[in-house]
């Protein structure tokens, strides 16, 4: 082997360790970020005072959570966002994922939080999930609910949503989102790979919910929600 080729094979390898440890460390760092903010949201859910945990989320992330243009004295919306966007950027096979948070203030008071969780693949669908939580202490929306629901061939957009009246099951279930997402090669492909603990496969192109939610229950059931529903 002479020289100069010898020398071109070791540029070669320290290029691709050099590679291969910024995205390490990109990958690292970025799922950390996530990691943090998904559990911070999570606490809001169990705080004695989600209006004091939230002012404290602005304290810590500054001019990261952004309120909306439309904010008055009355009313205002946050927003924050977090992606894989420095690894996507070098084609490594890991589409774009995101999480995006918003929280909602009015009269001075946490209303709602919410959070969009999405990857971004080549084709015709992206799997996004949305979940809210409703923050008021007497209830705000409904206890618990999720859609798609029973047994469905919907694999790519899907919503859930409780408020402070849900069993901790519920709660705990609603976030347990799949952070593997953010670094996984060729992307997570469906609702159950970002949120696998609210549906699973039942068949060839169908899925199913885990739990039953409020739609669910009416549904089966052709009643009326009681009014401890909302």
């Amino acid at each position: 082997m002479t020289n100069p080729t010898r020398n071109m094979m070791l540029v070669l390898v320290v290029l691709s360790i050099a590679f291969c440890a910024f995205v390490g460390i990109s990958v690292y760092r970025t799922r950390r970020d996530v990691t943090a903010a998904l559990n911070e949201f999570k606490e809001l859910a169990t705080s004695r005072n989600p209006t004091a945990s939230f002012e404290s989320l602005q304290r810590k992330y500054g001019s990261k959570l952004r309120p909306n243009e439309a904010c008055n004295q009355h009313h205002c919306q946050y927003e924050m966002s977090l992606s894989n966007e420095n690894i996507s950027e070098l084609r490594v096979v890991m589409p774009y994922t995101e999480m995006n948070f918003w929280f909602t203030v009015d009269e001075g008071s946490l209303q709602w939080a919410l959070l969009e969780y999405r990857t971004a693949l080549r084709g015709p669908h992206s799997p996004v999930v949305h979940v809210q939580e409703g923050m008021c202490a007497h209830g705000c929306g409904v206890r618990f609910d999720l859609n798609p629901h029973g047994s469905t061939q919907e694999m790519w957009n899907g919503i859930v949503e409780f408020d402070t009246r849900a069993t901790p099951q519920q709660r705990d279930a609603a976030l347990a989102l799949n952070l593997d997402c953010l670094a996984r090669i060729g992307g997570c492909k469906d609702i159950i790979d970002l949120l696998p603990t609210m549906w699973t496969h039942s068949g060839p192109g169908t899925i199913s919910s885990r739990l039953i939610g409020l739609s669910q229950r009416l549904e089966e059931s052709h009643g009326l929600p009681s009014p401890d529903d909302f």
